[in-house]
């Protein structure tokens, strides 16, 4: 028997079946990943609620620190934990008198002064003066005074003569010459 002859008519349509389910298999897409939230940079007071039960606010209040240093206490006028810096973001979770409370309900209280926050984007950035140079002065000529010679600026008067190497003085009721006046 001859079994190059023989035909296997299931052979074709099963590699093709193969052939279309793996091109399928090629062009799904992988399930889209979740990615984490990133982590908030480390100079900021950014909380998330860790439990379910705590009430969760309609809408965040968030203030920026409007101050070189802004300490981070344990309690209103309490004793200094941490310090915040100039366009630091904080979260305000409540307010009592001029201290705003940054920390959940549940955790540790901080708080820090809420004169030092401000709420509009770039309300901390300090606005400096735009500073100009004075205009550079022309070289003012020196007044001089035309040399006077002989008896025409007496010490009494007040009147200085200056001389022919630029020396000055006046002279006394004697007639003679007193320099260094």
């Amino acid at each position: 028997m001859d079994m190059r002859k023989k035909s296997q008519p299931w052979l074709v349509p099963l590699l093709i079946l193969i052939a279309v389910l793996w091109a399928m298999g090629k062009n799904e897409t992988p399930p889209s990943q979740v990615r984490p939230n990133p982590p908030p940079p480390a100079n900021s007071l950014v909380s998330t609620p860790l439990h379910a039960a705590q009430p969760i606010q309609a809408s965040p209040i968030y203030r920026f620190v409007n101050a070189d240093r802004l300490n981070l206490r344990n309690e209103p006028a309490g004793k200094v934990i941490s310090t915040l810096k100039r366009g630091d973001k904080i979260q305000v979770f409540g307010w009592r008198d001029d201290w705003a409370r940054v920390s959940p309900d549940g955790q540790p209280a901080r708080w820090l002064s809420s004169k030092s926050l401000c709420d509009a984007v770039h309300c901390y950035v300090i606005s400096r003066p735009e500073t100009t140079r004075p205009a550079r002065l022309s070289p003012q000529p020196i007044p001089r005074q035309t040399p006077s010679y002989g008896s025409s600026c007496p010490c009494s008067s007040g009147t200085v003569c200056i001389g022919p190497r630029g020396g000055r003085y006046c002279i006394t009721s004697g007639g003679n010459k007193r320099y260094g006046v």
